[in-house]
């Protein structure tokens, strides 16, 4: 049990002092000035550079506020992208399922006993994942596009709306809440899960 709970300890001390790298490429960029930004989608990683320069998707991310067009675009990409990531692999697993189930047991063949509906509906999945993936990466490019034509020209990032008071001349009253959970790569390579509410 020592053991266990040591290994545990040092795989835990591990992946924080991993975390903790910022690095020191990092450097200040100015929202309200004209950058123009270059987005190179690769086969597992995409690059990115700001005025010229090798930059991350982190410091993008920074700038596209000061155009809430291309931001509303950019984050409806990545939320595509994301949600095909899901639809594709449950997809596969399917497939997969039920191409081993029909290898295991040959009495009924490979689309008998049920499995031809979970075998097709799983490659449909995979297509329907496909397709959102290149919605969500067109919506990356034409945030870019946006950020590119526009940048410069605003003062500030958009501000959270402000709404007018409701009238509270009755006794009930509306709590409104919000959650939202993000997935999402970090900067370090890895998978990322936030909870807001």
């Amino acid at each position: 049990m020592y053991k266990l709970v040591s290994l545990f300890f040092a795989f835990v001390l591990a992946t924080a002092a991993f975390a903790q790298h910022g690095g020191s490429e990092s450097t200040y960029l100015d929202g309200n000035a004209k950058h123009t930004i270059t987005y190179n989608r690769g086969f597992i990683f995409d690059s990115y550079t700001v005025d010229g320069r090798e930059s991350n998707a982190d410091e993008v991310e920074t700038l596209l506020p000061y155009v809430p067009e291309a931001n509303d675009q950019w984050n409806t990409g990545n939320v595509l992208r994301y949600v095909s990531w899901g639809i594709a692999f449950a997809g596969g697993f399917c497939v997969g399922y039920g191409i081993a189930d029909a290898q295991a047991d040959t009495e009924y063949g490979t689309f008998g006993n049920g499995r031809g509906p979970i075998i097709i509906g799983g490659a449909i999945a995979i297509v329907v994942g496909i397709i959102m993936e290149k919605v969500g990466n067109s919506k990356k490019d034409g945030a870019i596009e946006i950020y590119n034509r526009q940048s410069g020209k605003s003062q500030a990032p958009a501000a959270a709306p402000e709404f007018p008071e409701s009238d509270t001349s009755s006794d009930e009253t509306e709590e409104e809440t919000s959650f939202n959970i993000q997935i999402g790569p970090t900067p370090q390579g890895g998978i990322g899960l936030a909870f807001n509410f």
